[in-house]
């Protein structure tokens, strides 16, 4: 006869069987963990011994490139005690292009890009297509004569500049207050959108020689991105010069780089004529300023908030500065007008320099800002580094080192991270997927510091006269970095330009491309370098150079093409393996595959769960 168990007897089994699943359950989350995270480190070994290869990999050239000279010799090796005696003013007049290696660009110049429309002023009344239209862009004749007559690399020796009314090595002083205009004045208040666009269509109207407006695209809400171009030469592009950015307000409640980004226009179109310093950044750089990422988010967020999410995402609720493309894991965020209208305008301009301005803390951080292994990242975190670090280390100091406050690294309150001289690196501050300065790094070669303004995200407008004041002269400081390392051109041995001729200075495995007009500009710090130049049909290049502190380095490569075998070009040795193109990824590693989704996603669920477990 069987007795069924009384109710105490199931208790009793119930209970004795508890243990047992806790422990399956365990068992099965470490099992998880160390399966993701030893496909993690595998990934990671990979991407160090394809590092290793690469670095180990070597284009033939049989030539060196002297970079005081615009002619080759393939005679002479580098002289580097002649660079460093080299009298500044003779540098400048000797590093010229000759006319006839440059002439041959004439018959292929082409527009470098086409911004949807210029606004020509017209005030706060004038419409989209009204004040005059569209304007010429890069005018085809400009640039043939400019490049012809050498201009293209004139890179002309600027004075020291330190913000003060007495900054000036010609002996010159002007205050740093003056206002050329009087009837040009821009209060130290928030301006919201339609107050930002008069201000901005006002600004193009009165200084058509040095400003240019175009919206590059719209926000959810249907508001214009505005871009202001500041420079000497606004509507065109001027040959061997670089282009640099600003974007401020990509988080809506972070409103102090969007006031500033307004002072910083003001400042510069007001100071060309009185500051040599300032004549020369413009005269030698085109400036490309978009005061507002985030309009939509910026129109609900509040003043005096200091903390907070009210009007940090767009409209839709996206944090913008987790929307773009992530080399190290595969982002899965569906794209937003924002970040899809700022992707496709620095594809078709090639930046050299970028910043982008957060509030928050007090800090500049530079890439990288996500790690391939961070299985727990939000526990812990670890440097995630670039080839380019010294160059990111440099810039991030630039910023914080001409900034009164930000290089003393204290922490903004209690419980918050000091930074060791006001920079650090984004990662070991926390990681996160989907950053803007990653993505301009990676895909385009474009060198982004995030540069954190102020403690609070949107302080009281009376404290806006002290902000400006305290980042006045780093913002002109960092914008002048674009002019450190090397620039030159690539062309063919007809002195026509090799457009999207990719290049890589060896040893740093993250490319960069020509332009159109074959240009290319990289920040390097002092030192002995060899470019890596690579172009299809053309005969692979390596060429030594130097860098020095005083001035940028002019380098001019000609490539050679390819020998035919039976009508066919003979293929060039090796992979291209350079990142710069819509979906390719830095030579460090091999492109993430499609199984990183699902990595993602395990290591997404195993955070929450981790999450709710330890709080």
């Amino acid at each position: 006869m069987i007795f069924a168990p009384s109710p105490i007897q199931e208790a009793q089994q119930r209970m004795t069987m508890r243990p047992s699943v806790w422990w399956n359950t365990t068992v099965l989350i470490v099992i998880l963990y160390l399966y993701v995270t030893m496909v993690q480190y595998i990934r990671a070994a990979e991407i160090s011994s394809t590092t290793g290869a690469m670095r180990a990999k070597q284009y033939y050239s049989g030539e060196k490139l002297s970079q005081y000279r615009t002619r080759e010799d393939p005679d002479e090796e580098l002289d580097i005690a002649s660079v460093e005696s080299e009298p500044h003013h003779q540098f400048v007049r000797n590093q010229e292009p000759k006319q006839e290696e440059l002439s041959g660009a004439e018959s292929t110049v082409q527009r470098n890009y086409r911004v949807p429309q210029y606004i020509r002023g017209g005030g706060g009344d004038a419409g989209v297509g009204g004040g005059g239209g569209e304007a010429p862009l890069d005018s085809e004749p400009a640039a043939a004569a400019s490049i012809a007559s050498g201009h293209a690399a004139e890179n002309s020796y600027h004075p020291s500049y330190d913000g003060d009314s007495t900054a000036f090595s010609h002996g010159v002083q002007f205050s740093s207050d003056l206002i050329q205009d009087p009837g040009y004045q821009l209060e130290f208040k928030y301006h919201d959108y339609d107050k930002m666009t008069k201000f901005l269509r006002t600004t193009s109207s009165r200084y058509p020689n040095l400003t240019a407006l175009y919206s590059i695209g719209k926000s959810v809400q249907g508001r214009d991105l505005w871009v202001m171009v500041v420079s000497a030469s606004p509507y065109e592009h001027m040959i061997g010069k670089p282009d640099v950015k600003y974007v401020a307000n990509m988080h809506g409640n972070e409103a102090v780089g969007r006031e500033l980004m307004l002072h910083l226009i003001q400042y510069l179109v007001n100071s060309y004529n009185t500051d040599p310093y300032i004549k020369w950044l413009l005269d030698n750089t085109r400036i490309h300023i978009l005061p507002s990422m985030n309009p939509d988010g910026f129109e609900v967020a509040r003043e005096g908030q200091c903390d907070g999410g009210q009007g940090r995402y767009n409209a839709r609720g996206f944090d913008l500065n987790r929307n773009f493309p992530d080399y190290f894991k595969q982002n899965n965020k569906r794209g937003q007008p924002e970040t899809d209208a700022v992707k496709e305008w620095t594809s078709k301009i090639q930046f050299v320099l970028s910043g982008g301005l957060h509030g928050g803390a007090l800090v500049a951080s530079y890439p990288f800002d996500n790690t391939p292994n961070s299985m727990f990242q939000s526990y812990s975190s670890t440097p995630s580094l670039t080839p380019d670090d010294d160059v990111f280390k440099h810039l991030a100091l630039t910023y914080s080192r001409n900034h009164p406050t930000m290089n003393q690294g204290l922490s903004c309150k209690p419980g918050t991270p000091s930074f060791n001289q006001g920079i650090t690196n984004g990662a070991a501050w926390y990681p996160l997927t989907g950053g803007m300065q990653d993505f301009n790094y990676v895909w385009y070669g474009c060198m982004e510091v995030t540069l954190e303004l102020s403690c609070c995200k949107y302080p009281p407008a009376t404290e806006l006269p002290k902000l400006w004041e305290e980042n006045r002269l780093s913002l002109v400081k960092f914008l002048a970095e674009a002019h450190r390392g090397v620039h030159g051109f690539v062309m063919d041995e007809h002195g026509n330009p090799v457009e999207k001729a990719s290049l890589k200075v060896k040893g740093r495995d993250v490319g960069f491309q020509t332009t159109k007009y074959g240009e290319f500009w990289r920040i390097l710090l002092p030192g002995i370098y060899k470019l890596e130049v690579y172009a299809d049909d053309y005969v692979p290049r390596e060429v030594d150079f130097m860098v020095v502190d005083q001035h940028p380095t002019l380098l001019n490569v000609t490539l050679h093409p390819s020998k035919r075998l039976d009508n066919f070009y003979r293929p060039a040795t090796g992979p291209h393996y350079y990142h710069h193109h819509p979906h390719a990824s830095i030579a460090i590693g091999a492109k993430p595959n499609s199984d990183s989704g699902i990595l993602s996603s395990i290591t997404s669920g195993l955070n929450n769960l981790v999450s709710n477990i330890f709080g």
